[in-house]
């Protein structure tokens, strides 16, 4: 005896009606053409595909402006993604943030102290808590869903004249938009953005520069009332040499003595977790420790009673020459630890020459002669030259006046593109540290 059913039909068995439970998968080609087709309603965006895959060949979305962004489309399922960004989004590259104009959204990518900040955020739920944040542990995944979730730090600005809700800033976990157009990294979810609500910008230009404003004000405050250290990103791009110094790794026995506060300066100068701003300071600190020595040293040569008698090795001119100045102080130690020759073997880098070179990689200090070829002059002694450059440098980094003070110098400021082009002057400095500290060693 068979069972009959007790309902009138199995709708399971009937699965004619169930394609929407399914997406029909979208191919490669079909994306791009897609995008290709929503960009003509954009005049700002082009989608350029050669009708090939691969990492080279993959279809190029151009957001126009006065830094053109160039972004690959990787998948077919970034297609939504994309549509997004084209319709509604106006990327900012030169701070890697996106502005949303009607929904009045502002979205910024920051660099900094993430460390420092996920121990800020952790003391946000343990008031306690002191140490590091694994991001991987309980703690780490909590904060990694507070951020993502409902972010962190919110503040408000009261609503204008009481009727227009104000600006809201808070951060929150890196976002998808930030991560496809910058490539920025979510760093397990922990790495921060800012996220500024009810911008009032009408374009482009007012956009980043509402968020240069507010941002910078908000990350400010931030790190007033928790210590955190973050910024805005600034995309100022390198023009000089990034290659740093080389290492032998070798390390021998050791037979010399070095002075302990210079040894702990160049330390603090090979420590990579300080800017080049900083770092540069601590090896010219190192200059200046030995600054009395050889300053006494060239008194003594010179046959004269002080150093206001005594005059700068290089020759300067006559009346500024004197060596109770620092400048010419300089002079001598360089003069006391290198030769031209050994200075000479140094430059003959090309990449460092290169920008030592330039009057537009670091500005507003000596830049070294060369010959027709861009190379060096045969026989020249640049230790004149460099150290002109090198207390150049130092002027613009210690005297931060606003305008410049009196002798009208611009700032050299710790995040600006010539700080991230001081690799060069960084290898330099570091080579004259090095050697001065070789020069007044002494025997163990």
């Amino acid at each position: 005896m068979s069972e009959a059913s007790t309902y009138e039909e199995d709708f399971w068995e009937d699965d004619s009606d169930d394609d929407w439970l399914t997406d029909t998968p979208v191919t490669y080609r079909e994306a791009v053409a897609s995008l290709q087709t929503l960009v003509t309603q954009h005049a700002d965006v082009q989608v350029y595909w050669n009708g090939r895959r691969g990492p080279d060949n993959d279809a190029r979305v151009t957001f126009a402006g006065p830094d053109p962004l160039h972004v690959r489309l990787r998948s077919a399922t970034q297609l939504a993604e994309f549509t997004r960004l084209i319709s509604s989004g106006i990327p900012l590259p030169d701070r890697h943030a996106v502005w949303y104009p009607q929904e009045q959204v502002i979205k910024a990518r920051l660099i900094g102290d993430f460390d420092q900040f996920h121990s800020v955020l952790a003391q946000q739920i343990l008031p306690k808590a002191r140490r590091a944040v694994d991001p991987d542990s309980a703690l780490g995944r909590d904060l990694a869903g507070l951020l993502a979730e409902v972010g962190a730090f919110h503040t408000s600005e009261p609503a204008t004249s009481g009727v227009a809700p104000g600006r809201t800033m808070r951060l929150v976990a890196v976002p998808w938009d930030l991560g496809l157009l910058y490539r920025a990294r979510h760093g397990s979810g922990l790495s921060p953005a800012l996220e500024l609500t009810q911008a009032s910008a009408c374009n482009r230009e007012e956009a980043e520069q509402e968020l240069t404003n507010y941002g910078t004000s908000y990350l400010f405050g931030l790190g007033k009332a928790t210590g955190a250290s973050l910024r805005l990103w600034n995309t100022e791009y390198r023009k000089g040499s990034r290659r740093g110094p080389s290492h032998s790794g070798k390390v021998r026995f050791p037979t010399r003595r070095y002075d302990s506060h210079p040894a702990e300066l160049y330390g603090a100068g090979n420590s990579l977790a300080r800017d080049p701003v900083e770092r540069y300071l601590k090896y010219y600190q190192v200059l200046e420790y030995y600054m009395p020595k050889a300053v006494a040293a060239a008194v003594a040569a010179q046959g004269v009673a002080r150093a206001a008698l005594a005059t700068s090795p290089f020759g300067r001119p006559r009346g500024s020459d004197r060596l109770d100045v620092e400048r010419n102080a300089l002079d001598a130690v360089i003069d006391s630890v290198v030769t031209p020759q050994q200075l000479a073997h140094l430059l003959s880098d090309s990449d460092l020459f290169a920008t030592m070179n330039s009057t537009q990689v670091i500005q507003h200090v000596q830049a070294l002669a060369s010959d027709a070829s861009g190379g060096l002059l045969a026989g020249h002694d640049y230790r004149s030259d460099v150290s002109l450059r090198v207390y150049g440098i130092r002027n613009r980094l210690v005297h931060m006046k606003e305008g410049g003070g009196p002798k009208g110098l611009p700032l050299l400021a710790p995040y600006s593109r010539e700080a991230r082009d001081l690799a060069a002057d960084l290898r330099t400095v570091r080579f004259l540290a090095e050697h001065a500290m070789e020069r007044w060693s002494t025997a163990l």
